[in-house]
Formats: C-alpha cells, structure tokens, sequence
C-alpha cells in the first residue's frame, strides 16, 4: 500500500526544524497507545520522527488496517486541512516520537512548496478511495460460510487440474495446502488464521472434509484438506450455518489486541501480565497466535529455545519470590538461611523451582541441608497464605541485608 506522505530527505529535517519550535510539540506513545480515534474532531497533523504507527478503520466491530506509516511520514493531514472529524484510528504500532504539525507549519509548508498542494490533493483523494474500498470489500458478515464457499472453487480448480500442471504442485494427491487456502482465504476476507481453523474443525466435525498432515513434527508439519463429496459439500455447510445463526452460536468476529492494548485497558503493568501468564492465572484459551508468523518465527529459534526457560538477571530491589534467589550472591543468602531457621527454609524449599531449590541446598550445610530436605518432604505441600509470608520475610531480609529499602 502506498504510503500516506514521505518526505524525502531534503525535506524533511526542514519539517522537523519547523515542527520543534517547542518542545509541546513532540509526544511520545508507547505501542499499542492510540494518538487519534476515528469520528474525533482534528485540526493537527502528525510527522513520525521515531518509530512507526498503524492507521485503521473499525467496521462492523472489526478493525480493518489501512497502513502502516515509519519515520518521515505524515498522517492525520486529511482532517487538519479540511477541519472534518478522523476519517482513521492511528495508533502506536511500538514506541514512537510524534511531531504535532500545526495548522501554521501545515500553511508554511504548503507556502515554501506550492507543487505539494496538488500532490497533496491527490494523495487525499486517492487515499480516501482507497480506504472505502478496502472497508467495504474486506469485511463480511458471515465469515463460516464465505470460507466455504472459498474452499468449494478452490477444490473445484485443484480437482479439476489438467494431470501435466498437478505434477508440478507438491503433494497435490494429498489435496489442498492448508496455508496456501489461508492465505488466499485472508486476501479476499477479513479473517485471522484462528476462523479459518475453527472452520475446518467444524467441516471434519461433520465428515464433510478430511485434513492430512505431512512432516515429522507436530508444531511444522504441513497441512493438507480434501473436500469428500463434493456435490452435497456447501449444501451441508449452509444448513449447519443456518442452526448455528438460530441457535446464536455463530459469534461475532472478534478484534484481538497485543498484550500493550490490554495492559491499557485494565490500567496494568505488560510486565504483571507476563508474569500472570506465566503462573497460569490467564486462561490459556485466550491466547492465540497468528499460524504463519508465529511458526516462521520459531523455525529462526535455536533448536533449545522452547526446552528451557531464560530467565533474566533481576536487580536486589526487584526480586518477588523465592525462584529470585538465584540472582543473590552466596554469602547473602548464607547470612539470611543461618537466621530464618530450618522450619522456614523447608517452607521455602517445598515451594521454590529447581534452580532456586539448588540454590537453598548449596548455601546450607551438609547435614543442615539434609534435615531442612527430609523435613520438606514429611511435611508436605506448605499452606499457600504460610508460604506468601515466609517467601515476604525472605526478600525483606535479603534486600536489608544488601541495604536496599523493602
């Protein structure tokens, strides 16, 4: 997609020396923070001076991306020339550093270059085009039975190909490319790869398609669909839609948002959602991923990325529990196991992970480690609000004895 205005690199440290004439006029957002809503009144226009910002539509509660602008692009121009509300929603795609271009460096740009008010003129138009076109052709109510009919003229073409092109097509005797249909699938429809699955779940539910996997491992192998009878194929598929609108089992399509967007909406940290991830305490139903580049991005991974668990070195101030110890040195932690007592290290011991449970033991004694061992393991799992205080009095005493405030 043609991108909204770049300036070339004459003009555009020319912009910035006009734009920064204070420094109000410079605003930082952070991903997934938006800069404008679409309907909201504008008189400014914005320049990227560091980062990158997506501009969308939400139509039908779906949001329908437009573009994705860099460094030295302008947006949000449209509605400072014509004082009308956002035509787009503009939001941080990662951190950014945004130039406030008000309507008098607007004026004087226009005034220093008079060609860009016909440039300009066209770009508007074109863009406006281009943007109804995009919300009006990508976006469909039923997105079940829109993907089976794709899947019906796509197995009409692949069964009907003459034998010398089929040779050509891997593994054509297995069927269709999963990922080939998906991606065709998103270049008509406005879908994510998480509907095309459940689509096809539903299809083999019903014995109307089978799906074939090829490759040795689970999360790489190849996927292929073979559609079985053909001439009752969406005949089927239309009834079933039609229970599943009577029954309300058809659920709106969904807007998915990154971790950032919903950290925002629940005024939290990233990093506590992280963490809450991490302790299971988000439902893992919620979290999906994108197929094709999530799996691209993992065959870049060295093959022990997902064996083992990186854990990043923390500061003394920063540490939570006891799998923290780990990042304390060993004659910290000597000082503070010699004053807790055995009846708490065992606490701590039933409670901590593999690396911190090495730790406790090779900072203790010999025979102290094996009775604080023994205990733990007489004892049992430790009660949860018992182990919350014993691992609180455990980062207390560790942060006091390195002098740092609790």
């Amino acid at each position: 997609m043609t991108p909204f205005i770049r300036l070339s690199s004459a003009r555009e440290p020319e912009v910035t020396h006009m734009a920064e004439t204070g420094a109000q006029n410079i605003k930082t957002f952070h991903k997934g923070q938006k800069i404008y809503t679409e309907g909201q009144k504008g008189s400014v226009a914005f320049m990227i001076k560091k980062g990158s910002v997506v501009l969308f539509r939400t139509v039908n509660g779906k949001r329908v991306l437009l573009d994705r602008l860099t460094k030295g692009e302008i947006f949000g121009e449209m509605s400072a020339l014509t004082c009308s509300p956002r035509t787009t929603s503009a939001e941080a795609a990662e951190y950014s550093e945004i130039l406030i271009l008000t309507e008098q460096v607007i004026n004087t740009m226009l005034g220093r270059c008079p060609k860009t008010v016909q440039h300009l003129t066209r770009l508007l138009i074109k863009r406006l085009r281009r943007a109804t076109q995009a919300t009006a052709d990508k976006t469909h109510k039923s997105s079940f039975l829109s993907i089976c009919r794709l899947l019906e003229m796509a197995w009409t073409c692949h069964s009907g190909m003459p034998p010398v092109r089929a040779k050509k097509v891997p593994h054509y005797n297995l069927g269709l490319s999963v990922d080939d249909f998906s991606r065709q699938v998103k270049d008509v429809l406005l879908v994510n790869q998480n509907e095309i699955d459940a689509t096809l779940d539903q299809l083999i539910g019903l014995k109307l398609v089978e799906v074939t996997s090829r490759g040795s491992s689970k999360a790489f192998s190849e996927r292929y669909v073979r559609i079985k009878e053909m001439e009752t194929f969406f005949q089927i598929a239309s009834n079933l839609h039609r229970e599943l609108t009577k029954s309300n089992l058809l659920q709106p399509e969904l807007e998915y948002i990154d971790i950032h967007s919903l950290a925002d909406e629940v005024e939290a940290d990233p990093k506590v959602l992280y963490k809450k991830m991490a302790n299971m305490e988000i439902p893992e139903s919620l979290f999906c991923f994108p197929r094709g580049p999530v799996l691209s991005w993992a065959e870049e991974q060295d093959e022990n990325f997902f064996r083992k668990v990186k854990r990043r070195r923390k500061k003394i101030q920063d540490l939570e529990d006891v799998n923290d110890i780990v990042f304390v040195d060993g004659s910290t932690l000597k000082d503070v196991f010699a004053r807790l007592g055995y009846y708490k290290l065992g606490v701590l011991l039933s409670i901590a992970g593999d690396e911190a449970r090495q730790r406790i033991l090779g900072n203790l004694a010999r025979k102290i480690a094996t009775i604080v061992r023994d205990e733990a393991e007489a004892r049992g799992p430790a009660d949860p609000a018992e182990a919350e205080d014993v691992q609180d009095e455990l980062i207390e005493m560790i942060k006091a004895a390195k002098g740092v405030a609790p």
